[in-house]
């Protein structure tokens, strides 16, 4: 060899990619892993323990409601309108009462074996004192049945 070609460096190829030898890693390295990897199976589990957990509480939660008996036919049930009118007056079955005469009547509705259905039906430009006060005396008067009709007819505030 010449000096001139010991002088020269010698230039080495990088790979794209580093070798490694066969013995470094060990012989298991070469061979398959034979054990099953838990970890998605564990983290399936642990879904299903949470949804299980949130799901019971869900399941075991009641609400008593005392439903109504049925006595039969509902024609046999009586029904009353009470109604107040745009001035405040109120009305039992379409005949006017002073606030006196409607606590007695409202009064002897529980007092009657089959209690009547009151029908609270007042007018949409009624005073909302007028229909609170009726409806404070039935109330009072520990009437069971009250049904308020026309609620969708009440005006809307703010209009």
């Amino acid at each position: 060899m010449t000096a001139h070609a010991l002088s020269r460096p010698v230039r080495r190829t990088r790979r794209p990619y580093p070798t490694y030898r066969a013995d470094a890693y060990g012989a298991a390295a070469a061979k398959p892993m034979m054990e099953m990897n838990t970890t998605p199976l564990i983290d399936v589990l642990l879904v299903l323990l949470v949804m299980l957990i949130l799901a019971v509480p869900i399941s075991t939660h009641q609400t008593q409601v005392d439903l109504p008996q049925s006595r039969g036919s509902t024609s046999d049930v009586r029904l009353v309108t009470l109604t107040v009118d745009a001035s405040g007056q109120p009305y039992w079955d379409g005949t006017p009462v002073d606030t006196p005469t409607l606590r007695q009547r409202l009064g002897q509705s529980p007092a009657q074996s089959e209690q009547p259905v009151v029908r609270f039906e007042p007018d949409p430009q009624a005073s909302y004192d007028a229909v609170v006060h009726v409806i404070a005396l039935t109330g009072e008067a520990q009437v069971e049945n009250l049904a308020f009709i026309g609620n969708e007819r009440f005006r809307q505030f703010g209009k």
